[in-house]
């Protein structure tokens, strides 16, 4: 039988390519390279933080906060002729600024003319750039101030349930060592438990969270594994399932440090690397911590001022809210390597 001529070509054409597809590989001059149209982004992060806590709308230069500590009693039992003493409680108002994270892309007009035929490139670059832009966001609201004071970022959540009145004096009520001692250890339940307390309305579980990096998630699962302790799941928002302690969500976020020293009290000290590394983890009760935006996360695109480039500028104006010093709590000195 007579062989098909599946290209449309005399013999001779036909053998001279069947050479070059099988001679020292120099077919592959004759294919065009296929690319997969999907961009790999080469990050491993969880923005977990930004995920569950309330988004509120603010006005002004700041998110302003009036705080009550109670008076030192409730109340006195008298007899009909006792004179009432008189007696309130204190007042202060906190602010918490809103501060501007932002970000620029750009990408060259011919860039874009070269890849048409391949995908968007300009959206591919905003894109790209919304990963990173959420990941500096996820870490000023957490770890900022933690371990070094930057005027321009906010007061993350670690520095503020450490010290929540502007000053260097340690929220002892709030901060729980699972040591005791400046080394840290594997974590104990007990004092997890112990941390959960602290934090006001704790008895509402479905108004908590715990957060902490992948590492100090694991810590939790592997000690509950050890006491034969079962954690469920439960979904919080967007859909997402995680899993639980106590009926409490394990929330992961990437901004969580792993290289924390810490004092013998829990207080964060500073970071590096060393083999009794620590990490923490935080108790957050939605009802008193939220992140105020002045203005949400935009995208603006900048008017051509060169014929060569496209660029946008990405910003926010937020400000992350400890509102009620009761309302946190951090579980330090876990050992995390």
């Amino acid at each position: 039988m007579t062989q098909a001529n599946w290209m449309g070509s005399d013999s001779d054409r036909r053998q001279r390519f069947e050479r070059a597809m099988n001679v020292s590989n120099s077919g592959a001059q004759l294919l065009q390279t296929f690319i997969n149209r999907t961009v790999q982004m080469l990050t491993v992060r969880e923005f977990g933080l930004q995920a569950v806590l309330p988004r509120r709308t603010g006005t002004g230069d700041a998110e302003y906060i009036n705080r009550r500590t109670a008076g030192t009693n409730g109340g006195e039992w008298v007899i009909d002729t006792d004179s009432v003493t008189e007696e309130s409680g204190t007042y202060e108002q906190k602010s918490f600024p809103y501060k501007t994270l932002v970000t620029r892309g750009k990408i060259t007009r011919k860039l874009q003319a070269t890849g048409r035929s391949y995908a968007d490139l300009l959206a591919l670059e905003m894109a790209g750039k919304a990963e990173d832009f959420a990941a500096a966001l996820e870490a000023g609201l957490l770890s900022a101030q933690a371990l070094a004071v930057a005027a321009k970022e906010p007061t993350g959540f670690l520095t503020m349930i450490q010290y929540p009145f502007g000053t260097t004096t340690l929220n002892t009520s709030q901060v729980i060592s699972n040591t005791g001692t400046t080394y840290n250890a594997a974590l104990t339940l007990s004092k997890l438990d112990e941390a959960i307390d602290a934090v006001k309305g704790s008895s509402q579980r479905g108004d908590l969270v715990i957060v902490g990096s992948f590492t100090g998630i694991r810590r939790v699962n592997a000690a509950l594994q050890g006491v034969q302790r079962f954690n469920n799941v439960t979904e919080i928002a967007a859909g997402f399932r995680v899993r639980t302690y106590d009926g409490i969500p394990l929330i992961v976020s990437t901004a969580m440090p792993n290289n924390l020293f810490f004092a013998a009290n829990g207080t964060i000290t500073g970071s590096g690397s060393g083999a009794d590394n620590g990490t923490c983890l935080m108790i957050l009760n939605k009802r008193y911590n939220y992140t105020s935006e002045l203005t949400p996360t935009t995208v603006m695109p900048l008017s051509k001022s060169d014929s060569q480039f496209d660029q946008f500028d990405m910003f926010t104006d937020v400000a992350p809210v400890f509102a009620n010093t009761k309302g946190g709590a951090l579980l330090c000195n876990i050992l995390s390597s």
